[in-house]
């Protein structure tokens, strides 16, 4: 068995691989949760895809004192796909490793990718959109804020917004001060993923691209979406184990 960890800025997900087979994927929301799983499995590997430094020693450590072998994931592993990006020592491993996972499954599933491009978006504390060129090079993307930590600025920067519930979106206009709140945080995600989809589109003869979308607040955002989008709450570990077995 190995354990795959995504470790990520809010939350830590994992999943238990049995050779290519996906047994189980959970999100924990601390540490102490994480550890109590881990002392309840029986691996004897371990896989880590981090972008919290602090919290993936931890986990190191954890590893370390129980002699399970760990793999980190870093940007000068093998890989199945070239990156074409300015700055790769600042490229968070989670937005390759969701990359390299869409590309393994869309070139399993046989999808089509000639002239098209692939693009994956992840919903979490950040929204992030991350782009394959139909020459299967990662190109970069682009990084935005997620939507509640949207919310969550406004309610901290302001004197008078409250925090209020995404699940009470009405729709594009907003009919009092909490609504209005949500349909801006919404609708300009949603903006932002259509002048994507629609600028990469006209670049590529109008083939509307490949689209993977993972993360916790992708239910929000999915349902307003006008395009064939391929959800994967496990993209990112997935294309970790890709990684793992390229690498071993």
């Amino acid at each position: 068995m190995l354990l795959t960890l995504d470790i990520g800025n809010t939350n830590i997900k994992s999943a238990l691989f049995d050779d290519q087979s996906l047994k189980e994927f959970i999100v924990h929301s601390d540490t102490n949760k994480l550890f109590y799983y881990f002392s309840k499995l029986n691996f004897t590997e371990a896989a880590i895809c981090s972008v919290n430094p602090p919290v993936e020693n931890k986990v190191a450590e954890y590893f370390l004192a129980k002699n399970i072998k760990l793999f980190r994931a870093n940007i000068k592993d093998k890989l199945n796909l070239k990156i074409n990006y300015e700055t790769p020592d600042t490229l968070g491993m989670d937005r390759v490793c969701s990359i390299v996972g869409a590309l393994e499954i869309a070139t399993r599933e046989k999808l089509q990718l000639d002239n098209r491009y692939l693009i994956t978006i992840d919903f979490g504390t950040a929204t992030t959109v991350n782009i394959i060129s139909p020459s299967r090079e990662f190109i970069g993307g682009l990084i935005a804020p997620g939507i509640v930590t949207m919310l969550k600025s406004l309610n901290e920067k302001t004197a008078q917004l409250p925090l209020p519930d995404l699940n009470n979106y009405k729709g594009l206009i907003g009919n009092s001060t909490n609504t209005s709140i949500i349909s801006g945080v919404i609708t300009s995600t949603v903006g932002m993923i259509g002048e994507t989809i629609n600028q990469l589109s006209a670049s590529s003869n109008q083939i509307i691209p490949i689209i993977f979308a993972t993360g916790g607040n992708v239910r929000f955002i999915l349902p307003h979406l006008k395009y064939k989008v391929l959800f994967e709450e496990a993209l990112v570990l997935k294309g970790l184990k890709v990684i793992y077995d390229l690498n071993k």
